[in-house]
């Protein structure tokens, strides 16, 4: 049996009572006609709480499909292409294990080279003809982010083995040599507009919701309901934008 998703059910219907609170309000304001308030309200919320449930499910299949471990491979890659070459042969050495030593640009295993060409544009064709060109009877590996097809083709004509991010990222991770703080985290800067972003979360939909709808409510018995419609409709937009954004 699948399992209800409450949180995509909470916020569908949050969606959709603060659409008929909203309109249901304003139309009655208007029009003097609480049937007809009815009307617009109930078909507000099922339109915008269908587009919710849309949006949302849309969003959150969508997060599922990229996983944090894809993610962090991300971070990893470009964490690598921005490494100095010390970094990372002493990586390789921890992740090939005992008897790995560092020659040169190289890491040495039992019978194999590994050679590295982190970088931000894919392996190509030159990278692997240096490979190539480099004399041993050892077989050859190149640790990289990506390789470009003509750059595969090569190194396999050559009986060169070439290992990607994905490979990398599960060796590191076997190992427990993922690093723990990544370069571009630490080096990124907030912005002003982002940390304001930041903290509009989801934990204002609450507050700015029973605000507004309070507000919405007191305009029915108020001589100067517009300016509690427009303030509590204000809010209730807040406070769906709120549970959407999130932060984002």
């Amino acid at each position: 049996m699948k399992r209800l998703n409450l949180p995509l059910i909470a916020d569908t219907l949050f969606a959709a009572i603060c659409s008929f609170l909203l309109f249901y309000t304003v139309v009655r304001f208007y029009t003097k006609n609480a049937v007809l308030g009815l009307v617009f309200g109930i078909s507000a919320a099922a339109l915008f709480g269908t587009l919710s449930f849309i949006y949302i499910s849309g969003r959150m299949n969508k997060s599922l499909l990229l996983s944090r471990d894809e993610k962090n491979k991300k971070l990893l890659s470009l964490h690598l292409s921005l490494s100095s070459d010390g970094y990372i042969l002493e990586l390789l050495k921890k992740t090939l294990g005992d008897g790995a030593k560092i020659r040169g640009k190289r890491v040495l295993t039992e019978g194999q080279s590994n050679f590295f060409n982190f970088k931000m544009q894919p392996l190509n064709e030159d990278d692997v003809a240096r490979v190539i060109k480099f004399k041993t009877d050892d077989k050859k590996v190149i640790y990289c982010n990506t390789a470009a097809r003509d750059a595969a083709a090569l190194a396999e004509h050559f009986a060169i083995t070439i290992t990607g991010i994905d490979e990398v990222f599960a060796l590191l991770k076997k190992n427990n040599l993922l690093p723990e703080k990544y370069v571009y985290e630490e080096s990124k800067k907030t912005g002003f507009l982002k940390r304001v972003k930041s903290r509009f979360t989801r934990k204002l939909s609450a507050p700015l919701f029973w605000s507004g709808a309070a507000l919405l409510i007191l305009s029915y018995f108020t001589f100067f309901p517009i300016y509690y419609i427009v303030s509590g409709s204000i809010m209730i937009i807040l406070a769906i934008a709120a549970m959407f954004f999130d932060g984002r």
